[in-house]
C-alpha cells in the first residue's frame, strides 16, 4: 500500500485544493441551474400581455388604490417578478426605490421620441403569446392621468446570475465556507508534526542527546514521517558519535598515563648518572615509539571513521596479496606460515589504503598470538551480493563473551595467551579494522575456532551487476 499518492504529502495537498475545487465547481453548476429554473419556473404561466390588461382594467375600475392593493397582491404570489408603477414624478405609488437597471429603461424611455399612449399599450393576447417584459405599458386612471407600468422579471437586485454582484459574492462566500475546513484540516496536518519536530531539534540543541520524535510522527507513512525517521536516525548518530569521542578521550588519556609515568621514572633514574643509565635512556626511547604508534593509530582511526564513501574499483585478491606478501617476512622470523592461494579478479568498489590497513591490522593480529610453526590461513569466498576475506590463526583464542567487544577501542583480551603476546600493542588494530570495514559498508566479526584459533571474518558488498 505504500505506492498509493494519498501517502505523499504532495499528493494530499494536491488532492485535497483539487477536491475543494471541485465541490466549488459541481456547487456553484447545482446553485447556478437551482436559480435558472427557479426563475423560469416561477414565471412560467405568467403573461405580461394578460398582466397588462389585468391592470389597466384595475386603474379603470378601482384607481390608485387598486393598482396599489394588486401590485401588493402580484409581490405575495409572485416572488421572481417584480411590477412598478411610475406616476408622472417617475415616483413608485408603494415608495419603493426603483432598481438601477429599472432605472436606466426609463430614463432611456422618457429621453426618446413622444408616441400616442394607444402604441405603448398591449392589450389582451387571447391566443396566450408571450410578449416583451422589457416594454414599459401605460396605465390611465379614471381621473385620466397616466401612470407607467414596469416589470422585472427576476428582479436581479435580489437574485444575480454569474455575472452580477449579489451571486457572485454569494458564490465567493460559498467557496470561502467550503475551503475553510479543508485548508484548516490540511495545513493543520502539516504544521502540527512539524511543531513537534521542532521541539524535538530544540532539546537535541540543548544536549538531550536521547530526545526522539514521537511515535505518531515517526510511523507516519508520508514526507513528514520518512524526516521523523530521519532525524531519530541522526539523532541516534550524534549521540553515539559524541559517546564514541568521550570513549575515545577516556581510553586516550588513560593509555598515556602508564607510558608517561613509565617515561617520568626513567628521566628521574637516568638523572642519577650511574652505570644504568644507557638502560634508562633505551627505557625512554621505547615509551616514545610506543607514545608515538599510540598517538598515530588514533588519529588514524579518527581519520578512517571519515573518510568519504569509497568510490574507487579495485581487485579485492590483488589487495590481499599485497597485505599477505609484505606479512610473510615478518612470519618467517617467527616460524610461521601464512596459507593463501591468489584467487580470481574480484573487483569491488574501495579505498585503497584504510582497506589494506584493515587486513594488515587482523592479520598483524593473527601473528602476534600465533604460536610458532604454525599455519595462519587466508581465505577469499564470494557470494551473489559480497566478498568475505577469513583470516584463522591456531593461537589461545578469546573468551565468549569477550568477542563482542573485542573491536572496541583500547580493548585487549583478557586471555593469558593476550596478555603474554610478543610486542603487546594499545588495543587499537582491530579497532582501526572495523572503522575500515563500516566505512565500506561492510561488517567485521569474530569466532572462536576448534580445537583452538580465533577466525575474523570481513564481509564486503560487491557493486550491483547492472541491468540488461
Amino acid at each position: 500500500m505504500a505506492f498509493l499518492p494519498a501517502r505523499s504529502l504532495f499528493w494530499r495537498a494536491f488532492l485535497t485544493f483539487w477536491g475543494a475545487m471541485a465541490v466549488i465547481l459541481v456547487c456553484g453548476m447545482v446553485l447556478t441551474a437551482a436559480v435558472a429554473w427557479y426563475r423560469f419556473n416561477s414565471l412560467d404561466g405568467l403573461n405580461p400581455g394578460n398582466l397588462t390588461r389585468d391592470a389597466a382594467q384595475v386603474a379603470r375600475t378601482q384607481g390608485r388604490e387598486g393598482l396599489e392593493r394588486w401590485v401588493r397582491a402580484m409581490d405575495g404570489n409572485y416572488s421572481a417578478l417584480k411590477i412598478y408603477i411610475m406616476d408622472a414624478q417617475d415616483t413608485d405609488i408603494l415608495g419603493r426605490r426603483l432598481p438601477t437597471r429599472l432605472h436606466d429603461w426609463l430614463v432611456a424611455y422618457r429621453a426618446g421620441p413622444d408616441r400616442p399612449p394607444q402604441t405603448d399599450y398591449v392589450p389582451a393576447d387571447p391566443a396566450g403569446e408571450r410578449v416583451s417584459w422589457w416594454e414599459p405599458q401605460i396605465l390611465i386612471l379614471p381621473d385620466g392621468s397616466e401612470l407607467l407600468m414596469l416589470f422585472l422579471p427576476f428582479d436581479s437586485s435580489r437574485w444575480e446570475v454569474l455575472a452580477l454582484s449579489p451571486v457572485a459574492l454569494a458564490l465567493l462566500l460559498f467557496a470561502l465556507a467550503v475551503t475553510a475546513p479543508f485548508c484548516w484540516a490540511l495545513t493543520r496536518h502539516i504544521t502540527a508534526p512539524l511543531a513537534q519536530l521542532r521541539q524535538t531539534t530544540h532539546a537535541l540543541a540543548a544536549g538531550r542527546l536521547d530526545t526522539h520524535t514521537p511515535t505518531n510522527l515517526a510511523t507516519r507513512k508520508d514526507e513528514l514521517g520518512l524526516l521523523a525517521r530521519d532525524f531519530d536516525a541522526m539523532a541516534v548518530r550524534v549521540k553515539s558519535l559524541l559517546d564514541t569521542r568521550e570513549q575515545l578521550l577516556h581510553n586516550v588519556a588513560h593509555e598515556l598515563r602508564s607510558p608517561l609515568a613509565r617515561l617520568r621514572l626513567a628521566a628521574e633514574l637516568a638523572r642519577r648518572n650511574d652505570e644504568r643509565r644507557d638502560l634508562q635512556l633505551d627505557r625512554i626511547e621505547r615509551e616514545c615509539e610506543r607514545l608515538d604508534a599510540l598517538v598515530g593509530n588514533t588519529l588514524r582511526l579518527a581519520r578512517i571513521g571519515a573518510l568519504p564513501e569509497p568510490s574507487e574499483t579495485l581487485d579485492l585478491s590483488e589487495v590481499v596479496s599485497g597485505v599477505v606478501d609484505d606479512a610473510r617476512y615478518e612470519a618467517e622470523g617467527r616460524h610461521l606460515r601464512i596459507d593463501w592461494d591468489t584467487p580470481a579478479p574480484v573487483l569491488i568498489a574501495a579505498d585503497r589504503g584504510s582497506l589494506a590497513s584493515a587486513i594488515e591490522n587482523v592479520l598483524r593480529n593473527a601473528l602476534r598470538f600465533a604460536p610458532a610453526h604454525s599455519v595462519i590461513r587466508v581465505r577469499l569466498l564470494t557470494s551473489a551480493s559480497e566478498a568475505s576475506i577469513e583470516i584463522e590463526d591456531r593461537g589461545p583464542g578469546v573468551a565468549t563473551q569477550e568477542l563482542a567487544s573485542l573491536f572496541e577501542p583500547f580493548y585487549r583480551a583478557g586471555s593469558a595467551g593476550a596478555a603474554s603476546a610478543p610486542g603487546g600493542g594499545a588495543g587499537l588494530g582491530l579497532s582501526i579494522a572495523q572503522a575500515a570495514i563500516a566505512a565500506h559498508k561492510g561488517s567485521i566479526s569474530a569466532r572462536n575456532v576448534a580445537p583452538q584459533g580465533l577466525s575474523v571474518r570481513m564481509d564486503l558488498p560487491l557493486p550491483a551487476a547492472p541491468q540488461a
